[in-house]
């Protein structure tokens, strides 16, 4: 992003492995009860040999709430590090646990200086809160936080196959719904390539679209 994008956030969602988004970081989620992991917390662990299983025996990971954890992926993702978040207790999990944790993942971003991330969308596995509204609030959490921050971001939001129709439909809905900010939202989808508000997405989206699987 350039000096005049600083202050834009523009979110894409699509489909496919975490492993192959071409991202300065890849973030995870899971519950404190997830044994084995689920999600793309499980996905990423196979793809690191079980590494943060590893974690989770030694106790260095439990995955309570605002726990993190920032691991290099040894280029057996595309994205050379992926933070893990805990989302602790699965219970009463909603819409406002994901508005913290994006808000709490943009915070990390910053401090890592961050400007491309892939996120998996949070808890999708439990059934808890319908993609709808799960990505409605990764999208307020996503701008608070870099209201606070003054962050700009390219953020992939990763939705299971089938989904992104109603992610994006939630993605729509939160901007309409948006107060008034400095933030500048750009939200669309990958595949197919569908804009939803401001026009110019399309270019920004082409830049930050993975290459082509190695």
């Amino acid at each position: 992003m350039n000096d005049g994008e600083d202050r834009a956030l523009a979110i894409a969602v699509e489909t496919g492995p975490i492993e192959k988004a071409a991202v300065e970081l890849a973030v995870v989620t899971f519950f404190e009860n997830d044994r084995p992991l689920r999600g793309e917390a499980g996905r990423v662990d196979w793809r690191l040999c079980g590494m943060l299983s590893d974690l989770l025996v030694r106790g260095a990971l439990r995955g309570s709430g605002g726990e993190a954890a920032l691991i290099p992926t040894f280029s057996h993702l595309r994205a050379p590090q992926v933070l893990v978040l805990g989302l602790g207790s699965a219970n009463g999990f909603g819409a406002l646990e994901v508005k913290a944790m994006a808000r709490a993942a943009v915070r990390r971003c910053a401090g890592l200086q961050v400007r491309s991330v892939a996120l998996t969308l949070p808890g999708h596995w439990t059934g808890l809160l319908p993609v709808g509204p799960c990505a409605a609030a990764v999208l307020r959490g996503t701008v608070a936080g870099l209201e606070e921050t003054g962050l700009g971001l390219r953020m992939r939001l990763l939705v299971p196959e089938g989904s992104a129709a109603r992610a994006l439909g939630g993605l729509e809905t939160a901007v309409r719904q948006l107060p008034e900010s400095e933030i500048s939202v750009k939200v669309a989808g990958v595949e197919p390539l569908s804009v939803l508000s401001v026009p110019g997405i399309r270019e920004d989206l082409e830049v930050a679209s993975p290459a082509s699987p190695r």
